[in-house]
C-alpha cells in the first residue's frame, strides 16, 4: 500500500505552516502529495449562528461571503509563499503520482461533514493539537478520529526534522490500535527504528509487545519490544510520553479512545492524557 495523499484541513485564521512542515517531511519520504483543504462556513451556516444578533439582510451575507472570500485569499497566498520558500510545486491540479507538490482546495460548510468526505480519499489526516483558541482544531481532531476511517497525525510543540527516525508504537493490543497497525504499515515501513512498548496492566498478559513485533517482522519492519512498569494510581498515558521522550521518540503511534470516550471525560484516560499533553507528533486511529 501507499501513501499517496496527505491532507491538510485549515480554515480562516489558523496558520498551517506547522502542519505543513510535517506534511513535506513525510511527503518527500513517501512520495506523496499534499492536499490543503480550506474550510470555511457558508452565510447559511454562519447566520443560523448570529440570527438573534443581526439582522439578516443582504448587506450581511454580502459582508459574510467577502470575509470568506479574503481569508481563502489570505490562505492560498500564505501557502503560495511556503510552497516558495519550501520548494515544493504548487498544482491548480494533480501531478505525478511518485511527486511531492501541494494543491488548494476550498469548500464551504459545516466542518464535520467536508472533512469526512474529504478525509475519506485521503491516505492520512493531519491536524493540530486542539487548542481552546480555534474551535476548529477540536472539531477537526474529533472528526478525523471518528469520522473518516483513516489515521490521523497531530501535530504539537515539537516538529522533528525526520518524523520517522524513531516510531515508538503504545501497543495494548486493543481493536483501535490494531487497526492504526493495519493502516499505517507503510509509514512503519519507512521508519528508521521502531520501538514497541507496552504498559504492565491487568491486561499485559493478553496481548505481549513480542507479538506485535514478530508480525511486524513479516513485514519487514524490525521492532524492539519494551515492557513499562506503570505504578499503581499512576497515568499510562503520562508514563508512555515519558518514555516515549526518554527514547527520543520522532513520532508516538497509539489506538485512540480504546475505551467509550465518555468513560475518557470523565475518569481520565490514556488517549486524554496524550492529546492534552503531547510535544511530539502523535499518530492515531479510532
Amino acid at each position: 500500500m501507499y501513501l499517496r495523499c496527505l491532507l491538510v484541513p485549515t480554515a480562516p485564521g489558523l496558520d498551517a505552516t506547522r502542519r505543513l512542515d510535517a506534511a513535506l517531511r513525510l511527503g518527500r519520504r513517501l512520495h506523496a502529495h499534499i492536499g490543503v483543504s480550506f474550510m470555511a462556513p457558508g452565510p447559511e451556516h454562519v447566520l443560523a449562528g448570529m440570527a438573534s444578533l443581526v439582522p439578516m439582510d443582504g448587506a450581511t451575507i454580502e459582508a459574510i461571503e467577502r470575509g470568506v472570500r479574503e481569508s481563502a485569499a489570505e490562505g492560498q497566498a500564505a501557502l503560495r509563499a511556503w510552497c516558495a520558500r519550501e520548494g515544493v510545486p504548487f498544482a491548480v491540479s494533480g501531478g505525478r503520482l511518485d511527486a511531492t507538490f501541494a494543491t488548494w482546495t476550498e469548500l464551504s460548510g459545516e466542518v464535520e461533514p467536508l472533512l469526512t468526505l474529504a478525509g475519506r480519499v485521503s491516505d492520512l489526516v493531519i491536524v493540530d493539537r486542539p487548542a481552546p483558541e480555534h474551535p476548529f482544531t477540536k472539531r477537526a481532531l474529533d472528526t478525523a478520529l471518528f469520522s473518516v476511517g483513516r489515521p490521523t497525525l497531530m501535530v504539537s510543540e515539537i516538529l522533528p526534522y525526520d518524523l520517522l527516525d524513531h516510531v515508538v508504537i503504545a501497543w495494548n493490543g486493543s481493536l483501535e490500535a490494531t487497526r492504526l497497525i493495519g493502516q499505517s504499515i507503510t509509514l512503519l515501513h519507512e521508519a528508521t527504528r521502531v520501538t514497541v512498548v507496552q504498559a504492565r496492566t491487568e491486561r499485559f498478559e493478553e496481548a505481549r509487545a513480542a507479538d506485535l513485533c514478530g508480525y511486524l517482522h513479516w513485514h519487514g519492519i524490525m521492532a524492539e519490544a519494551v515492557s513499562l512498569s506503570v505504578e499503581e494510581g499512576a497515568s499510562v498515558g503520562a508514563a508512555i510520553l515519558a518514555e516515549a521522550e526518554r527514547r527520543k521518540a520522532s513520532m508516538l503511534a497509539l489506538g485512540a479512545y480504546t475505551h467509550s470516550r465518555v468513560r475518557e471525560l470523565l475518569l481520565g484516560g490514556v488517549t486524554r492524557h496524550v492529546i492534552e499533553h503531547a510535544r511530539l507528533p502523535v499518530l492515531m486511529a479510532h
